[in-house]
């Protein structure tokens, strides 16, 4: 059960975050990137995507979702 909970949380941060990149790569210039730490900071937004992408692929491949939402399967 608890599972489930982290499953849909995390389907939820991903699609905020994914969509809070795109919302604020239109409102930003893009063309000075590197070598700017002004720039630097932040875009804490991509590691929660790429970190909520490695637990999906872990309880993905672990059974892990499936066991949360049919126990008696398996």
């Amino acid at each position: 059960m608890i599972t489930g909970f982290i499953t849909f949380f995390v389907i939820f941060a991903v699609i905020g975050s994914i969509l809070y990149g795109r919302r604020l790569i239109k409102t930003e210039k893009s063309d000075a990137v590197f070598g700017n730490p002004e720039r630097a900071k932040g875009g804490v937004h991509w590691v929660v995507v790429g970190s909520s992408f490695l637990l999906l692929s872990w309880l993905y491949y672990s059974w892990d979702i499936a066991k949360s939402f049919y126990p008696k399967s398996a």
